[in-house]
């Protein structure tokens, strides 16, 4: 079973390769249906990727090189008959313009939800630093306001001292 299997495997390795390293006349050689075969698109399909069918008016088997020569695009079958080409083309480029649109939303919501982070990051850093600075000036005031009071209780002790009398009282 596994010869077999193994067997059948190098036969359309070989099959892919030889179509591959194949030249133009070569290629429409291989894809072309014999008289006893129908001509079908499955008959064309199953000789591998190397044709495509051609449906419409033509229909052909004809040799695939990256392009699909002397065909309308609408009426290719590549790989499976069920799928046109170009519905297939069709459904991948709205699906590649969903995805698109998704991830250009989804970056746009973390850019706005980045600048917004940082926006109420730099506030709340500028409110520290206000409140910071505002803490600093009121110990500033608190110690201005006790050393003043130093100075007086100093300088009314000297005055008390030395009997002095007050500037006040020499006003009246």
């Amino acid at each position: 079973m596994i010869q077999r299997l193994l067997f059948l495997f190098s036969i359309i390795v070989l099959s892919v390769l030889a179509a591959d390293n194949m030249t133009w006349t070569e290629k429409q050689e291989y894809c072309r249906i014999g008289s006893n075969d129908l001509n079908t698109c499955e008959s064309c399909v199953g000789k591998g990727s190397n044709c495509f069918w051609c449906g419409g008016k033509v229909k052909k088997c004809m040799p695939f090189d990256w392009y699909y020569p002397d065909c309308n695009i609408k009426h290719v079958k590549y790989n499976v008959c069920w799928v046109s080409t170009s519905a297939a083309a069709i459904v991948i480029a709205i699906c590649a313009g969903i995805i698109a649109v998704i991830l250009i939303a989804c970056v746009s919501y973390c850019c706005c939800k980045c600048k917004e982070y940082n926006r109420i990051h730099k506030k709340a850093k500028a409110q520290k630093w206000n409140d910071k600075r505002t803490t600093a000036q009121r110990e500033l005031e608190d110690r201005q306001s006790v050393r003043s009071d130093q100075r007086k209780a100093e300088l009314e002790a000297y005055r008390m001292k030395y009997n002095i009398p007050a500037k006040s009282d020499d006003k009246v």
